[in-house]
């Protein structure tokens, strides 16, 4: 486990956030029950594992639960549109999002995008983004986090490592995959997330 000074490893001269760091889950896929929900789910869970205390798993948004909503607004309704406002609230308050996707037509699912396009301005400022992608074929493997990166650099993101990098096949034995980039890139989550905090106003002298 990445570490504090207490316990020692990797992170053992980094001082660990106080407060609890939320780990969310934006799944693109749009198929309900999908297996990029499973391997995203499963990318969250082994990474807020490995970060430890006080990172936190939140809750998983499957985009496609709320779908009318993204692409008719209020008019789809009350119900998805108070989901998908709910989704927005989490994302744009989180510390660390890992966001999935299938590669669909060489690049990342329309859900996804439409999605990406109704959050405000900068709303990911301040949040390390995981990206997680998941292709049929070796020749389409890096296809959409290629595309992805730069719509959420656009959003104030901060992607400091390679993304989690799947083809199907890759599913079958998901957690050796992910556990070895996680021993790779942990503590580069860590340590960024950390220097995202913002510094804390000084408390004025009595």
């Amino acid at each position: 486990m990445v570490g504090s000074e207490s316990q020692g490893g990797v992170g053992a001269a980094v001082q660990l956030p106080v407060w609890p760091q939320s780990v969310v889950t934006v799944v693109g896929n749009p198929r309900a029950g999908s297996r990029t929900a499973a391997a995203a789910a499963s990318v969250a869970e082994l990474l807020a594992s490995e970060l430890g205390t006080p990172y936190r798993i939140d809750e998983l948004i499957d985009l496609v639960t709320f779908a009318p909503a993204i692409f008719q607004g209020e008019q789809a309704g009350a119900e998805p549109h108070a989901a998908l406002e709910s989704a927005i609230d989490l994302v744009s308050s989180a510390s660390v999002i890992v966001v999935a996707t299938p590669v669909y037509k060489g690049s990342y699912t329309g859900l996804l995008k439409s999605f990406l396009d109704v959050l405000r301005p900068a709303a990911l400022a301040g949040s390390v983004v995981i990206p997680v992608t998941i292709s049929a074929a070796p020749s389409h493997k890096l296809l959409a986090d290629h595309h992805l990166r730069p719509v959420l650099a656009e959003l104030g993101a901060t992607v400091p490592v390679p993304g989690v990098i799947l083809e199907e096949r890759d599913l079958e034995d998901l957690q050796v995959v992910v556990s070895g980039w996680i021993r790779d890139h942990a503590p580069t989550v860590q340590a960024t997330t950390i220097a995202l905090q913002p510094v804390a106003e000084p408390t004025p002298a009595r």
